[in-house]
């Protein structure tokens, strides 16, 4: 089992936006050290909620600090961005840490960073659909190209550097709807699965991506798929819950205030990709080590292989970060890695 991290920088009330980055990039650094798969970085904008507006710079930064962690996006929030831009920067970072970089997209969520940008959300498919098409055009074509489209057009753009991976870095979709997770599978993609979902609903999800590996002719043991799971490890169940429960808490709440968008229209915000009515011990990997382990055997009981821990829970001090880091490494990293 692969075992990385989720982070989004999160900023709360009464902290300062340097110490926070200081303190986040170091745990991603010091989970490098430390022997974990991977780093992730989640893109947003325009609140407290998270302040990696451009997730793309900041793995550039890790990739100058970090040996040999993967570096992703999760996601990369297309319908906000220009794909020639996109390209040209995600092949920078891949370039920068040779072949490093998997690249995340989905759709986006929030109101307030569409309202931001001017970007009506109700467009967001049409528009995720269309740069995700230029973006593979300009990674598959050698030399300039062209494109026409409703919200983008470029002409004879030769898109620079080139990807240090070819064609380009792997690609991964947050999804788990059926038709999405079949789009995943036909095009050989990774599946990126929320943080807040229950064990339940995330075995619901599964089984639509067995149904849809099954539709394509394979089973299990070629799924490509990514849990994202809140996390906190202490040396004992109660002081786990005690310390990141509050947090969490606090950060739910606020994400699901931005889905909703204060002064938007009713139902103007997109799918949360979190189960607000699920229990949080079904849903965060919250505990002692051999809890975690135990929450981690059964996720990985569903065929899932690969989780990313999110574990710079809003206002979870950075000393009890780095030893649940520690512990992490310590007491579960190596049993996980033999399953």
């Amino acid at each position: 089992m692969q075992i990385g991290l989720f982070h989004s920088i999160q900023w709360p009330e009464g902290s300062n936006q340097t110490d926070r980055y200081t303190q986040a990039l170091d745990q991603a650094c010091h989970a490098d050290a430390l022997g974990f798969d991977s780093v992730w970085l989640t893109e947003h904008h325009f609140s407290r909620h998270g302040i990696v507006s451009d997730s793309l710079m900041v793995l550039a930064h890790l990739a100058a600090r970090t040996s040999h962690v993967r570096l992703g996006t999760a996601v990369s929030v297309l319908p906000l961005h220009h794909p020639l831009r996109l390209a040209e920067s995600a092949a920078t970072v891949d370039q920068l840490s040779r072949g490093r970089l998997d690249l995340g997209i989905g759709r986006g969520y929030q109101v307030g960073e569409f309202r931001g940008f001017g970007v009506d959300i109700a467009e967001k498919n049409a528009r995720f659909d269309e740069s995700l098409e230029a973006l593979r055009l300009a990674w598959s074509t050698d030399g300039p190209v062209s494109f026409a489209g409703e919200y983008v057009s470029f002409q004879d753009a030769a898109p620079q550097p080139r990807p240090f991976q070819q064609p380009h870095p792997p690609l991964w979709m947050a999804t788990d709807s059926p038709a999405g997770l079949a789009r995943c599978v036909a095009e050989g993609w990774g599946v990126l699965l929320p943080q807040g979902t229950s064990l339940t609903v995330t075995a619901g999800q599964m089984k639509r991506y067995a149904d849809a590996l099954a539709g394509a002719g394979q089973g299990l043991e070629h799924a490509r798929v990514h849990l994202a799971r809140a996390a906190h490890v202490a040396p004992t169940d109660a002081q786990a819950w005690a310390e990141a429960e509050g947090p969490y808490r606090d950060f739910l709440g606020y994400a699901d205030r931005l889905r909703r968008g204060e002064g938007a229209a009713a139902g103007a915000g997109g799918h949360s990709p979190f189960d607000l009515d699920a229990d949080l011990r079904e849903s965060a990997l919250f505990g002692s080590p051999d809890t975690v382990l135990a929450g981690l055997r059964a996720i990985h009981e569903l065929g899932i292989d690969r989780v990313m821990l999110f574990v710079h829970l809003g206002g979870l001090p950075h000393e009890m970060i780095m030893s649940s880091l520690d512990l992490l490494a310590a007491e579960v990293l190596p049993e996980a890695r033999s399953w």
